[in-house]
């Protein structure tokens, strides 16, 4: 394994880069994920370590800058693939390096780790490749440091509930809470649909692709549960509120009954 700092550099053939030996030669010898691309990106090569970490196999020459489900800055904010490090290698044609990500599985798992992105260059200097090490990172402390987690059945928002259960709560603050859990559920559901999107068209043998919407199908699954909960108590906590305005809402004075029961 490699350290888990910015000291690593390719050991490979950064110039003369001409596919002969090929790729599975070079990196044969690598025991850490590593994969490459064309010149624009598209994955052309990747080992197991590499499928390993992602979770599942992305298809090559359909797949562009990583084949990771999804990215994720280390403070939880979904960073597009276009602007990954891999994706500024290219641009710029210079290593990147010192950057921590999340890559996310299709069973929603996070993963720290950090990317290795280099050019990879022909004879005469053109980038016509790159390739990417992706070292996971197990010294850093990163749970304590972002909101992030790896336990994909962890609830985002579980520390708020138990903070709320001792909180002086009234029922403006339950509804807002209702209302983000309310979004929250339908973010779950347009994050479904995405993710079934990227598989229209898949290539690749049928089973993989079943496999990845299994997964997804029960990250969908886990995270409904976990909401559906939320929205459960927070009914709960608001029900006192809403009897206690019932019973204090002024009643309108009823009208005299006159001669046969008939209201006049």
């Amino acid at each position: 394994m490699f350290p888990d700092d910015d000291d690593f550099e390719f050991v490979g053939p950064v110039r003369d880069w001409n596919l002969e030996p090929a790729c599975a030669d070079v990196f044969k010898d690598f025991t850490s994920p590593v994969y490459t691309t064309d010149a624009d990106g598209w994955l052309t090569y990747y080992n197991e370590a590499a499928a390993d970490l992602w979770g599942y196999h992305p298809e090559l020459g359909k797949t562009r800058w990583c084949g990771c489900w999804r990215i994720f800055t280390m403070d939880g904010a979904l960073l597009p693939f276009d602007r990954c490090p891999m994706a500024e290698t290219i641009r710029q044609g210079v290593p990147v390096r010192g950057v921590q990500a999340l890559l996310e599985r299709p069973d929603g798992t996070r993963i720290p780790f950090m990317p290795y992105p280099t050019p990879l260059r022909d004879a005469s200097g053109t980038l016509v490749a790159a390739s990417n090490v992706l070292l996971r990172i197990t010294r850093l402390n990163w749970l304590g440091q972002t909101g992030a987690s790896a336990d994909p059945g962890a609830d985002p928002l579980s520390d708020a509930m138990s903070g709320a259960r001792g909180a002086d709560l009234g029922l403006d603050d339950l509804t807002g809470m209702l209302q983000a859990t309310l979004a929250a559920l339908a973010d779950v559901e347009f994050g479904f649909q995405s993710d079934c999107e990227r598989l229209e068209g898949w290539s690749d043998p049928v089973a993989e692709r079943d496999r990845i919407l299994c997964q997804l199908e029960q990250k969908r699954q886990r995270q409904r549960e976990v909401l559906v909960r939320r929205a459960e108590w927070l009914q709960r906590q608001a029900r006192p509120f809403i009897g206690h305005q019932s019973t204090d809402t002024p009643r309108r004075p009823r009208r005299a009954l006159q001669g046969g029961g008939t209201i006049h």
